[in-house]
């Protein structure tokens, strides 16, 4: 009975241990590049919009601003980012990016063939009165 106990205990540890299943990529077609406007005519935002209670630790401290690609397969699924600029240089790092929560997308009414994309995207902090300003 105690052997039986100690390998039931011992299968429930490993059980608690498992790591959430890698994305596997999927793509129906070749990867098209869009705009980021253009995004929402083949994928929309799955996912619900979190009220962070503190600075998350990827996000960079100061005033600057990045770009990186972005790579949607079939799925909806973000399968790949890379930093493809920052300013200041090593304002965003790769590492930054990949410490990001990734993103979920349905397709649109016009994307029925679930065509994956790529896009370039720019982010940026600043003062709130110099975002508005470049508005």
């Amino acid at each position: 009975m105690k052997r039986i106990s100690f390998i039931l205990l011992t299968l429930s540890l490993f059980g608690c241990q498992a790591t959430a299943p890698e994305i596997v990529p999927e793509f129906t077609s070749e990867v098209i590049e869009v705009k980021p406007d253009e995004l929402n005519q083949y994928w929309i935002h799955s996912g619900n919009i979190k009220i962070l209670k503190k600075r998350p630790t990827w996000l960079p401290q100061g005033k600057g601003e990045w770009t990186v690609m972005t790579v949607i397969d079939s799925n909806g699924q973000e399968v790949e980012r890379t930093l493809i600029s920052s300013t200041p240089e090593g304002f965003m790092t790769q590492a930054k990016i990949d410490s990001m929560p990734k993103q979920s997308f349905k397709p649109s009414p016009s994307n029925k063939n679930r065509v994956p994309v790529k896009f370039y995207g720019t982010a940026k902090i600043a003062p709130k009165d110099e975002l508005l300003k470049n508005n």
